[in-house]
């Protein structure tokens, strides 16, 4: 199999205009939207987490800013280790909701043809 070339170069090149593209079909649009929906879905839950703990800071002082393992606070400990292992659980559920998805676009395309 012949790899593709690609020139190197700074001369300008030929621009696409949006407007001139063919609209996507419907099949296309289906999968933009729902990957859409999931990832707005899951940001919206790791931003109000986020967003939470300056909220925790200000109403709850006392507790935010309580001692814990080894005398890193509430509100650090929430939003270095907690965030963290919540983002690498978000990237693993909107993995598996894609499989999921694929899958089932797989039947879908595979009972049509």
């Amino acid at each position: 199999m012949k790899e593709k070339e690609f020139d190197m170069t700074d001369e300008p090149r030929e621009t696409i205009d949006a407007k001139k593209l063919p609209k996507l079909d419907g099949e296309t649009r289906f999968i933009i939207r729902s990957e859409f929906r999931t990832g707005l879905t899951l940001t919206i839950i790791y931003f109000l987490f986020v967003f939470s703990v300056p909220a925790m800071n200000w109403f709850k002082p006392d507790w935010a800013f309580a001692k814990v393992f080894g005398g890193i606070s509430t509100s650090w400990f929430l939003t270095s280790i907690v965030a963290m292992v919540m983002a690498f659980i978000i990237a693993y559920v909107h993995t598996k909701l894609y499989e999921r998805w694929e899958k089932k676009v797989q039947t879908i395309t595979s009972s049509r043809k």
